[in-house]
């Protein structure tokens, strides 16, 4: 049937049995959009296959198949939503869980008396940052005086670290608003294993801006094994020197001023704000991390 999916087809292609499809069917929480009444045959659309993902995953995270049935209520219905409600909680605690092991990972190499190439510079690195301006000094000269006070005030606070270049699948971000921020973490780490990509902490925010100062705006995870994906949601972050500024709440939403303050007036840049992982770097256990770079 023309843009229709059979049961066999689905559990071919999502590699869940047909024993568990009937299943869903029976319980209730993925009844087929169409039964031949003849055959007896079912039937999914393509639609339908994220919502089988997002099934499987919870499975994945600790749910297993046979408590499925306590989310029946006296009247058969199957609740769907407190489902992935408790899928979504039991995500946020296996990143917690990993957040917790890397640094474990961290303290157990820095035993080891490992040198890996730092991350935060004091200050500016020995080849000149071409890309943005800044008052940070590379020279122990006796400073200048500045000339606007308050451009120096705005830009304490912040730092230099290389970043490499990371791979992130976006979701648009409509507004300013970071409400239900978990919430869209979570669609993007199951998005992430609809496209055979896995996903990775950190995850975070991300603003595009244009030389006109306009910005396009997301919620990211970063991921790996993404080679041979072409979807439109996957952004490659460049590398570069960032500017950097740590802080516990979100100050995302006020980076236009950055246009100003690193005078980028005409020239396009990117900010993003994340989870920040390293504990040699990070201030505080709940740090956020704002990074920009000017796009050359």
């Amino acid at each position: 049937m023309k843009g229709y999916l059979s049961i066999g087809a689905v559990s071919k292609k999502k590699g869940v049995s047909i024993k568990s499809l009937r299943y869903y069917d029976q319980i209730g929480v993925l009844r087929p959009a169409y039964i031949n009444e003849k055959t007896n045959y079912r039937y999914y659309t393509e639609e339908q296959l994220f919502l089988l993902d997002a099934i499987s995953l919870c499975i994945e995270l600790g749910i297993p198949l046979r408590d499925f049935e306590k989310y029946i209520d006296d009247y058969g219905n199957f609740n769907l939503q407190e489902l992935l409600y408790d899928g979504k909680l039991l995500a946020e605690q296996k990143i917690l869980d990993i957040r917790k092991r890397l640094g474990t990972v961290q303290a157990a190499l820095q035993a080891l008396d490992y040198k890996p190439v730092p991350l935060y510079m004091e200050t500016a690195p020995t080849k000149p940052v071409k890309s943005v301006r800044t008052n940070v000094r590379t020279d122990t000269t006796p400073p200048q005086a500045e000339p606007s006070d308050q451009k120096t005030d705005e830009k304490e606070g912040f730092y230099q670290r290389y970043i490499p270049a990371r791979a992130v699948l976006t979701m648009p971000l409509t507004g300013e608003e970071t409400e239900n921020y978990s919430q869209k973490i979570l669609r993007l780490f199951m998005l992430a294993q609809l496209l055979g990509m896995t996903a990775s902490y950190p995850s975070g925010i991300l603003y595009e801006y244009g030389k006109d100062g306009n910005a396009e705006k997301y919620i990211f995870v970063q991921v790996e094994n993404y080679a041979d994906c072409t979807d439109k949601r996957l952004h490659i972050l460049p590398a570069g020197t960032y500017f950097c500024k740590q802080g516990t709440q979100h100050q995302i939403v006020d980076s236009a001023r950055l246009r100003n303050i690193f005078e980028l007036s005409g020239k396009p840049f990117i900010v993003t704000e994340s989870d920040l992982m390293d504990d040699d770097i990070k201030k505080d256990d709940n740090s956020l991390e704002l990074q920009l770079l000017q796009i050359s």
